[in-house]
């Protein structure tokens, strides 16, 4: 080869890049990664902190809750109050229809005036009753052919408690009989009873006196002294 000539260069030589450049290249190509610790720490606290729809939701579900639970204490006050007030009218017109059966009768039907007392007392005061009626009481209603009528005027209630109850029914009766006629205006009948498989009954019954009474003979003249005995007195 002659001095002169220039050397022959291989072209692959010629083509390669310069140095550093694929280094550079791929430092451009990797991309750096994000923080893992900030990034789920960004996500925790956004996840912490409730939307706007959220804190609506719960607002309206807390308030739903609160309604809930009030109507449902506000429905067992009235089933109650409406328990209370049922009890209540149970044993008025329990105390009135006792008041009405053991002062109304008819002399010749007393065995029926009888059962009426009866099926309205507890068994204990039935029994109680019973032998008043049998060995005294309807032997004179007979006799003197006595018919009697009552009406209820009012009827106080007492304690109701534990099953039992007091009443004071105010009465007024009339009485006709051969030996007259009986007046009582405003008489004061003083029960006690008690719940009974369902039934208020009467336990006992005292006749605590009368605003007004009075006795005409068969002529129509005022007697002083009442000739009837008083049926409303029970043992």
């Amino acid at each position: 080869m002659s001095k002169t000539e220039s050397p022959v260069k291989d072209g692959a030589e010629d083509e390669r890049e310069p140095a550093g450049a694929e280094e550079k290249k791929k430092a451009e190509d990797v991309q750096p990664e994000p923080d893992r610790e900030k990034t789920e720490g960004g996500l925790r606290a956004r996840r912490r902190v409730p939307d706007k729809a959220g804190l609506v939701r719960a607002t309206v579900a807390v308030a739903l809750a609160g309604s809930v639970a009030t109507a449902g204490l506000q429905w067992h006050q009235a089933h109650q109050a409406a328990q209370r007030d049922e009890e209540r009218r149970q044993v008025r017109a329990s105390a009135a229809e006792f008041g009405r059966a053991l002062l109304s009768y008819d002399h010749t039907k007393l065995r029926d005036a009888r059962n009426r007392v009866l099926a309205l007392a507890s068994d204990d005061f039935a029994k109680t009753y019973d032998e008043a009626f049998v060995g005294g009481l309807e032997g004179v209603i007979a006799k003197l052919k006595a018919d009697a009528t009552a009406t209820v005027r009012t009827v106080y209630l007492g304690e109701i408690e534990s099953g039992t109850a007091k009443a004071v029914v105010v009465m007024d009766s009339e009485v006709h009989s051969t030996a007259g006629t009986r007046r009582v205006l405003g008489s004061y009948l003083d029960m006690r009873l008690a719940r009974r498989g369902g039934e208020w009954k009467v336990t006992d019954v005292t006749s605590v006196g009368s605003a007004d009474e009075s006795m005409t003979d068969p002529e129509g003249r005022t007697q002083t002294t009442p000739e009837i005995p008083a049926p409303a007195k029970t043992p």
